[in-house]
């Protein structure tokens, strides 16, 4: 009876996500998870940050995209982030970007999309 308890405990603890995972549920009603923040695109499907501090957003286009770090979009409609993870991304008054580290472009390359209990 015993063991049968301990082995319930422990699917039960396997099959929860883990406690840093952000989360969100998709159009399907499908809960997606990632190590950071996560967001919805303009079809419903969700993504996350690849990293715990890294950032997830929605484009002026509706598509998600990912960063390393803080995110922001340029005077000329890139989108770039800092390169240290959670770094910070300051927009100077001229229009001007000044990353944390280094600024790197976001891509939808650096999300992923990995359902809850997997």
């Amino acid at each position: 009876m015993l063991k049968g308890l301990i082995a319930v405990a422990l699917l039960a603890f396997t099959l929860v996500p883990r406690a840093d995972a952000a989360c969100l549920k998709d159009i399907k009603g499908e809960v997606i998870c990632g190590a950071g923040q996560c967001a919805r695109d303009q079809r419903g499907d969700v993504y996350c940050a690849s990293l715990r501090f890294g950032s997830a957003f929605r484009t002026r286009d509706g598509w998600i995209y990912c960063g390393t770090g803080q995110c922001t979009v340029t005077r000329d409609g890139n989108y770039v982030c800092s390169d240290v993870e959670g770094g910070a991304v300051v927009k100077q008054v001229d229009g001007a970007v000044r990353c944390e580290g280094n600024c790197e472009y976001a891509s939808w390359q650096s999300c992923e999309r990995v359902p809850a209990g997997r």
